[in-house]
């Protein structure tokens, strides 16, 4: 495995490949899509892979796939150079790096809500028109339910988190009961 920085210059490089085609979200597509024909397929994941198959094999099978998902140049040369370099392994870190880039040049903000039981349509459209006009950015919520919260929410935005759950309140008070 690659390290997250590593991943992150391949992220980079893609990202300013995406703005000067004017195509980034495309381009992040494209790999996600690519990614998941990969583990979809063993045959083509074996074909890119591994050591023993030539070059030019993987350059055809890559094309083959590149050909069947219309990729643009630019992913297609992308993969290539993933396929040159041995790292198709490291095409999860690398998109999941891209995804958070790409977000963030988009004025996307993504924000977990932890809740005891699923917010409603009217709840979830409340905290998203809060959370935007606190932040700035547009933001995509990512909703799980934790019925051991009780009441009230977490609410974690970057690294920022805002405990309201009923259960933090309810240990904050036998904290203070316990001093007193």
């Amino acid at each position: 495995m690659i390290g997250g920085s590593l991943a992150r210059r391949y992220a980079r490089a893609l990202l300013d490949i995406g703005r000067e085609e004017k195509a980034l979200r495309r381009i992040l597509e494209e790999g996600e899509a690519f990614a998941a024909l990969l583990s979809s397929s063993p045959e083509l994941r074996e074909a890119l892979e591994a050591a023993h198959v030539n070059r030019r094999d993987k350059q055809g099978a890559l094309e083959a796939a590149a050909a069947k998902l219309g990729l643009l140049g630019s992913t297609k040369s992308f993969l290539l150079l993933l396929a040159e370099k041995g790292r198709f392994a490291e095409l999860p870190s690398i998109l999941s790096e891209l995804k958070r880039m790409v977000e963030e040049a988009e004025g996307i903000e993504r924000v977990e809500v932890s809740v005891p039981a699923a917010l409603d349509a009217a709840q979830r459209e409340s905290l998203r028109s809060a959370l935007a006009e606190r932040t700035g950015k547009r933001i995509e919520l990512e909703e799980k339910v934790e019925p051991s919260l009780l009441g009230g929410m977490v609410v974690k935005v970057g690294s920022t988190v805002y405990d309201g759950s009923v259960r933090t309140q309810i240990q904050k008070i036998r904290e203070n009961l316990k001093k007193g």
